[in-house]
């Protein structure tokens, strides 16, 4: 499955989002796992939600959301950016696709910035956020437990109305 492609999700791909959201949420280790709220896809169709699903269009394997629900001090035009990638169907390029089309539908919806938060110990999501002009802003200290132990986790940024380089008021990293 080398050639993933991602699209706009639509009110008919409810089911499809509901089910990867469901792997995406099961008990492992990982970020999504340990949301206090639980998101539901089907409200963010409703409300217009920036989202995308990816597959290689027989069977979708992922999805790519923004969800500007508590984003820190309420920002109106920042939303957090979520993605999934089914395990057997990772390093395949689905998660660039996914995001660099979420970046898209944002563009177009009038979003201003993304949030994306990573484990520093998974250099594979550290390097697509690099590769698609995130900028590292901070590290959360012992924020989030996984496994019993606890972990950093790193926030990156990016303005989705242009990437940071063309943006002299944003130092390089």
């Amino acid at each position: 499955m080398a050639n993933l492609r991602a699209r706009r999700a639509t009110a008919h791909d409810v089911d499809e989002l509901r089910r990867l959201h469901a792997e995406a949420t099961a008990p492992h280790a990982s970020l999504w796992s340990v949301r206090r709220e639980r998101l539901d896809p089907a409200a963010w169709v409703a409300a217009h939600t920036p989202a995308v699903l990816v597959g290689d269009g027989t069977i979708d394997v992922g999805f790519a959301v923004a969800i500007s629900d508590g984003i820190p001090l309420g920002a109106p035009r920042c939303a957090e950016a979520f993605v999934y990638i089914a395990r057997t169907n990772r390093r395949h390029g689905g998660a660039r696709a996914a995001l660099t089309e979420l970046l898209t539908v944002c563009r177009t919806m009038g979003l201003w910035k993304l949030l994306a938060y990573a484990l520093p110990e998974d250099p594979a999501s550290r390097a697509l956020l690099a590769r698609l002009d995130f900028r590292d802003v901070g590290t959360l200290i012992k924020h989030v437990q996984l496994d019993n132990s606890w972990h950093d986790v790193i926030v990156a940024e990016r303005l989705v109305l242009a990437a940071r380089k063309s943006l002299p008021s944003i130092p390089a990293a």
